[in-house]
């Protein structure tokens, strides 16, 4: 098993602790604590290791392993929730990402050449979809107010998630696209991973490959 991996775990079962036991507090005061709990554990158990935040540049390292983390907090059906996404790095390409979403308690987790697995279960997809069949999630800058009120469109949702959740939705098999424009690594890059592992298309709106250091567009799909 990858050394981290465990320990990832552990900081997951902590962020969840953490976020229960702050939850009244506003969404900036969790990201706060969490990101100090993050930082604290892994600093004190690998010294070597490169952490980056959000409030950060991306600072890839090829000599020691780099971690990509976020908080994002989002709101859905009224309610206050949190995706943590983390993906870590190893001469400059990434080996393992989580994507946690504590609305749905689900925790999405891939190691690169191994799969991807949603909650333990491993997912995979393997089928092409029809463009006139898919499921399109879509960024609202691409959309007009008001959509044709016909079949093709009813298929096409304004984005209601976070990027990580949207992408983890297409690996998962709840949506066949999703697309996105200035996004940051931070948003993607764990996700990205998982998508990529589950069988999934990932790659920029020019169908260019992701950098995983700099915002970018993104194309996710199974068509």
């Amino acid at each position: 098993m990858f050394p981290r991996q465990q320990f990832v775990f552990k900081i997951i079962n902590e962020v969840i602790s953490t976020i229960s036991k702050t939850s009244k507090a506003n969404a900036t005061t969790i990201q706060s604590k969490v990101y100090t709990i993050i930082q604290r554990s892994v600093t004190d158990t690998y010294p070597s290791d490169i952490l980056c935040f959000p409030h950060q540049e991306v600072a890839i390292n090829a000599s020691h392993l780099t971690w990509l983390i976020s908080l994002n907090a989002y709101h859905y059906d009224s309610k206050s929730s949190f995706v943590l996404s983390i993906l870590i790095m190893k001469d400059r390409m990434p080996i393992h990402g989580w994507v946690y979403d504590n609305l749905s308690n689900n925790l999405f987790h891939t190691e690169k050449g191994r799969g991807t697995y949603l909650n333990g279960k491993r997912i995979f997809r393997d089928e092409i979809m029809s463009l006139k069949e898919a499921e399109i999630r879509i960024q609202s800058s691409f959309l007009r107010k008001e959509q044709p009120k016909n079949p093709i469109y009813q298929r096409v949702r304004q984005t209601e998630l976070p990027t990580a959740l949207e992408i983890c939705a297409v690996a998962e098999g709840n949506a066949d696209i999703f697309l996105s424009i200035n996004q940051t690594p931070y948003e993607f890059a764990a996700a990205s991973l998982i998508a990529k592992e589950a069988g999934v298309e990932v790659m920029t709106l020019e169908g260019e490959e992701l950098s995983w250091d700099k915002s970018s567009s993104v194309w996710c799909g199974m068509v």
